[in-house]
């Protein structure tokens, strides 16, 4: 995970020069991994005790994670989960999703592709034959209708 900040007083600059951040004017806050198991408590702990979130949407989507074929795949291949060896995740602006019928990285897992599709092509709904009846489908969908702009093209879920 990582940041990318800047800040206009020529103290803090010098600061952040220290720290090796670079010369700037944009300096990266980097953390090469995400320990779910050690970080999911304190969210919990601060809801509970501030009764605030750790994380809150500011609204509509604007980027989306898609899915990107990691390998030239096959028609009837069953795509399988985040981080295994079928599909990437890439960002993409939500208008551009809208658009191309993009595949989101979420609900690609499961999926059976209905065509080939090549290495590093992004999946669109229309390459894949979605599992019947998955809660994640129905919830994206009412997430569409609440959030897309009106007169927006909605996936087909």
């Amino acid at each position: 995970m990582y940041v990318l900040a800047t800040h206009d007083d020529p103290k803090q600059r010098q600061r952040l020069d220290l720290l090796k951040l670079g010369p700037g004017p944009l300096y990266p806050f980097y953390i090469p991994y995400h320990l779910t198991h050690f970080e999911a408590h304190l969210s919990v702990a601060r809801a509970v005790l501030f009764q605030d979130a750790a994380i809150a949407p500011a609204g509509a989507l604007l980027v989306e994670v898609i899915a990107v074929a990691k390998t030239d795949l096959r028609a009837g291949d069953v795509i399988d989960g985040v981080g295994h060896y079928m599909t990437y995740g890439e960002c993409e602006n939500v208008d551009v999703c809208r658009a191309e019928n993009l595949l989101p990285m979420g609900l690609a897992e499961g999926c059976r592709l209905k065509r080939n599709v090549a290495k590093d092509q992004a999946l669109t709904y229309a390459d894949v034959e979605l599992p019947t009846g998955r809660l994640v489908d129905r919830l994206r969908a009412e997430q569409e209708r609440h959030f897309a702009p009106a007169g927006a093209a909605l996936a087909a879920v």
